[in-house]
């Protein structure tokens, strides 16, 4: 099956044809290195590892949205198929076991799982789902099975992930709702909110940076993960079967897919898109202190929505660093400026101004993000023209940022 989803993708575009695998089945054989970076810069790298999201969205098809608790047996295709609720409970089942068989028992996949397990097993007795009382079995039975989760980050960052979205995210969302915020666009920050508040502690650990976007991102992602992951299940399971109905099944698919690419390269390409930050436990705790403050100062600011605007357009300026204002504050670089020599460490990388936004490179230095940086600080979008005097590592390894 994950053969044929391969097949079904083979004509797409270049991001879809890669990413969709890595949505459906977490397989990124053809994720390109470029492409798996700036999936990590955005914190959407979360998108390419099968978890409790592919899960839920299957599913929420067949038992109906986890939100309504209450009326969760009353929702879903089950329902209006009239299937009863044991029933409905077996095929979950069943869906489940075969989500692990295809997606192969990763610890995210046997988290995403168990849990499920445990919930349908209390909507087969008739018993109201509480899904942390879910989650708490899920994480204590795996592992009890494999004690070695307990150290993986991985693991920790899914059931983090997990327990803010069933814990933290309910509140953020009802607070917003309470400033007049749709309910949909409510829930959707609440959860993206909620997801990066508790992470990014764990994040900064790992990578010693914090990412600026990674909530906007995930924002602009969030109403094309469903349909691509819909989507792209259909084309896995009728590939064995029926292989051009697969690929039509992939088309479709593709469009919400590149479209979370096109999100993850924006988001990557921005100058202060995130910020460096102490790769350890205690830059985690001060991380987890500001994260706290801004949540209190945030609950003050939406009482003041003019507020909230100036913030949001301080941060957007930050983020974006528009060249001319950046040239105003900065005085970088300088008007009339014809030469530049970018600091890259060891090695060289020379820019010659050859008009507005446009610059011919000699060399460019050994890392691509320094040559980079120092391009977007000089406004530089063209590069017509690239000279590499020789073909050391100091001097060459860098092409990608000029690229």
């Amino acid at each position: 099956m994950r053969a044929g989803l391969r097949e079904a993708t083979d004509g797409l575009p270049a991001d879809a044809r890669a990413l969709l695998p890595g949505l459906v089945v977490g397989d990124t054989a053809r994720i390109t290195p470029e492409l798996d970076e700036a999936f990590k810069e955005t914190d959407l790298a979360h998108t390419l590892a099968v978890s409790g999201s592919n899960l839920t969205i299957l599913l929420a098809l067949l038992i109906g949205p986890p939100g309504l608790a209450q009326l969760v047996e009353r929702r879903g295709l089950a329902p209006r198929l009239g299937v009863p609720l044991r029933a409905t409970a077996l095929l979950g089942g069943g869906l489940t076991l075969g989500f692990v068989v295809v997606c192969r028992p990763d610890p995210s996949v046997l988290r995403a799982a168990a849990c499920g397990a445990v919930a349908l097993l209390a909507l087969a007795t008739g018993r109201r789902r509480s899904l942390v009382p879910a989650l708490a079995t899920a994480v204590l039975l795996l592992v009890l099975y494999d004690p070695w989760l307990a150290r993986s980050y991985g693991f920790l960052l899914s059931v983090l992930a997990t327990g803010a979205l069933l814990t933290l995210a309910p509140r953020l969302s009802l607070a917003l709702r309470r400033r007049r915020v749709p309910p949909r666009p409510a829930e959707a920050l609440a959860a993206a909110a909620a997801a990066q508040a508790l992470c990014a502690p764990v994040v900064a650990v790992l990578s010693a940076r914090v990412s600026l976007v990674a909530v906007p991102c995930n924002l602009l992602v969030e109403f094309a993960v469903a349909p691509a992951t819909v989507l792209g299940f259909a084309a896995l399971a009728t590939a064995p079967v029926a292989m051009p109905v697969a690929k039509a099944l992939a088309w479709c698919a593709s469009w919400p897919a590149g479209w979370i690419a096109d999100v993850a390269r924006t988001g990557a390409s921005l100058p202060g898109g995130g910020v460096d930050w102490p790769g350890s436990w205690t830059g985690a705790a001060l991380l987890a202190s500001v994260t706290v403050l801004l949540l209190l100062a945030g609950r003050r600011l939406l009482r003041h929505p003019w507020w909230c605007a100036v913030c949001a357009s301080v941060f957007v300026l930050a983020v974006v660093q528009p060249p001319p204002l950046t040239r105003v504050i900065t005085g970088w670089p300088p008007p009339g400026w014809r030469l530049a020599m970018c600091d890259v460490g060891q090695g060289d990388a020379t820019v010659l101004a050859a008009g507005e936004g446009t610059g011919v490179v000699v060399d460019a230095g050994p890392d691509p993000e320094l040559v980079d940086g120092c391009l977007r600080a000089l406004g530089i979008t063209k590069v017509p023209l690239v000279v590499l005097t020789h073909f050391h590592a100091d001097h060459v390894a860098g092409l990608a940022g000029v690229l």
